[in-house]
């Protein structure tokens, strides 16, 4: 009796949607922490933040000056005022909690995103499944695992867009909606350009698809034209950097270039337009007829799809992309498999949004980030094309389920294999005894639900898996920041002078430096990692028409001299045994040395400190002058 009830118990909860959201949540939110329990901390930009945290849990202010690399990092604070709460609730050191919290938000925005499909779409079943596929999609993990205002972002975007939902059906939902999208703004201002041009698109698809306008145009553009002045108002108030650059110098048509005095004026024109543009489709009656996707449609277009994607990383692989300065490597292309047939089939499934609900709204949804990937391929500079594919994730999550079923579901196994043994029979010549066992294994596959199942685990684990290698496979950066990396932050924060040191590293450390308060090269020396004669660096040493000082001291690691030197974006250099060989003589002096190891005593990670001796330096250029 006791087992028929525990069966029924384990039955119930089998078929109990929450349970599987649980379990998809936490896959969620393991896989995007694994990086910041395996490592010291994680990110090559992570010391812009771990500082800034640092100074607010300091000084108690929510926007402190920053004077570092790059620009506006201080204006999106809630990355730092979460993190510093939990510094507060648990007492621990904010260089150990933060790695750890941010991961969890980015793991959560998958939870939301089920409640917004479901919303949707209204099928728990569809919700969970894609859910699942956005636990696992590579980019947004990879970009979600990172202790970033960006990934608050995507939390707040996808909290936002599920409260949009709500709102449209209660209006008493504005309140939290309006508190959601102000902590979405504070948080990262790429991803709340991605959130108010999806939310344009949407209410230009689901109107521009129908003869009659949609019940909720009021409040959708009440909503739309509010966000939209919260944001402007913003930037040009607040993140002033952001207006300057992110506005007047990101928009670009060819040469024509649109000041961001205009571009505010120019993005209202455009919104009303689309209005006009509906108007005139609905008085010429331009609706073309919904035809129901055949499963021919749908493997030509799955295959076009991969096809092509393979093949613009093929070319890829032997010349760089313009806009990163590095090439897929063949392992990187192979890890990236399983992405491909993800979008593979978004594409077989794209013609099945007309024919669910709120279709239109998954349509503008994805549309809305294709075309701005389009136009950062064209035009851009800032709004980079590869940052659009974390966002593409999310529609892509769900219009795969379609695509998935469109051709599991639908293919006509039994003529297929009878196709497949027929052109088996007349290459191999297969006897009748062989052919009919060969029948009789394969009978299997006529079971659609089983390789429907099978397709689905098989994507899941293969995008799982190939998260993080296919990134350290493009042999482009390397985000580990290891204990001996933080051991020597701690010794130059403790025994170097900060009024008149200037530290050369790579990104990830001379962030580090950064963030303790000592001056850097701010990504301008990259000549001294690849080269070994002093001639070849003694500009940069000297930081000659360079935005430093002269160099005085230099920190370079195991990842720097085995793997990859990332300088910055679109500076990638490799360096040689020659090449750091240099650093263990004259005119480098070793200071500090710091080092972990294995249980065997093997080395895993190492740290170097070098000062640069500038008395060895000019004595010797002076004897040459002579």
């Amino acid at each position: 009796m006791k087992g028929t009830q525990i069966k029924q118990k384990i039955n119930g909860l089998i078929k109990n949607w929450f349970f599987w959201l649980i379990i998809v949540t936490s896959i969620s939110v393991i896989l995007r922490s694994l990086p910041a329990w395996t490592n010291a901390a994680w990110g090559c930009d992570f010391g812009i933040y771990y500082g800034l945290t640092e100074s607010l849990v300091k000084n108690m202010d929510l926007f402190n000056p920053y004077y570092g690399w790059g620009s506006s990092y201080q204006y999106f604070p809630v990355l730092y005022a979460v993190t510093a709460v939990f510094h507060w609730i648990t007492g621990l050191d904010v260089i150990v909690i933060m790695p750890k919290i941010a991961p969890i938000f980015g793991g959560l925005s998958v939870l939301i995103f089920y409640f917004v499909v479901y919303e949707l779409i209204g099928s728990r079943k569809t919700a969970l499944l894609s859910s699942l596929f956005l636990a696992v999609m590579p980019f947004h993990v990879y970009q979600t695992s990172h202790a970033s205002p960006l990934t608050m972002g995507h939390f707040f975007m996808m909290l936002s867009m599920y409260l949009f939902i709500k709102y449209r059906r209660d209006i008493r939902y504005i309140v939290p909606l309006l508190a959601s999208t102000i902590l979405l703004i504070m948080s990262h201002h790429l991803t709340t350009y991605f959130y108010l041009i999806i939310l344009i698109f949407v209410v230009f698809i689901e109107n521009a698809s129908r003869k009659k306008w949609t019940t909720t145009l009021g409040t959708d553009v009440f909503y739309i034209l509010t966000t939209s002045v919260l944001v402007f108002s913003y930037w040009i108030f607040v993140a002033t950097t952001v207006y300057k650059k992110f506005m007047e110098t990101g928009f670009r048509i060819g040469s024509i270039h649109i000041g961001s005095n205009y571009i505010i004026a120019l993005f209202y024109i455009l919104f009303l337009s689309l209005f006009g543009i509906i108007w005139l489709k609905r008085r010429y009656n331009l609706f073309p007829k919904k035809k129901k996707p055949t499963i021919n449609l749908c493997l030509m277009r799955f295959s076009l799809t991969f096809i092509t994607c393979l093949i613009a990383m093929s070319i890829f692989s032997v010349t760089k992309m313009p806009w990163t300065n590095f090439s897929f490597t063949p392992l990187s292309i192979a890890y990236s498999v399983p992405l491909l047939l993800m979008f593979g089939f978004g594409a077989a499934g794209f013609r099945y949004t007309r024919f669910i609900r709120n279709g239109g709204f998954i349509r503008g949804w994805f549309l809305a980030i294709l075309l701005s990937f389009m136009y950062g391929l064209m035009a851009n500079k800032v709004i980079l094309p590869h940052r659009h594919f974390e966002y593409m994730m999310a529609p892509l999550s769900i219009i795969a389920v379609y695509g998935i079923r469109g051709i599991f579901l639908n293919l006509d196994y039994k003529s297929l294999l009878g196709r497949l043994e027929k052109i088996i029979n007349n290459v191999i010549h297969l006897t009748a005894a062989t052919s009919y066992s060969f029948s009789r294994r394969m009978r299997w596959m006529q079971k659609r639900q089983i390789i429907y199942v099978f397709v689905v685990i098989v994507l899941i684990t293969t995008n799982a898996v190939s998260v993080y290698p296919s990134h350290v496979a493009l042999n482009a950066s390397y985000e580990a920041i290891t204990d001996s990396n933080l051991a020597a932050i701690e010794w130059i924060r403790e025994n170097l002078d900060r009024n008149t040191s200037v530290i050369a590293s790579d990104h990830r450390l001379a962030r580090m430096a950064e963030a303790v308060g000592f001056n850097t090269t701010l990504d301008e020396a990259i000549i001294i990692w690849k080269t070994e004669n002093l001639t070849d660096y003694i500009d940069e040493l000297r930081g000659s028409s360079k935005d430093y000082s002269r160099i005085t001291h230099v920190i370079v690691d195991d990842i720097m001299k085995n793997r990859v030197v990332h300088v910055g974006f679109g500076k990638i250099v490799y360096m040689t045994n020659e090449s750091y060989e240099k650093f263990l003589h004259q005119p480098f002096e070793l200071l500090y040395r710091n080092s972990t190891v294995d249980q065997n005593m093997v080395e895993i990670h190492w740290t170097e400190v070098y000062a640069v001796n500038w008395t060895f330096i000019e004595e010797k250029l002076e004897k040459k002058m002579v």
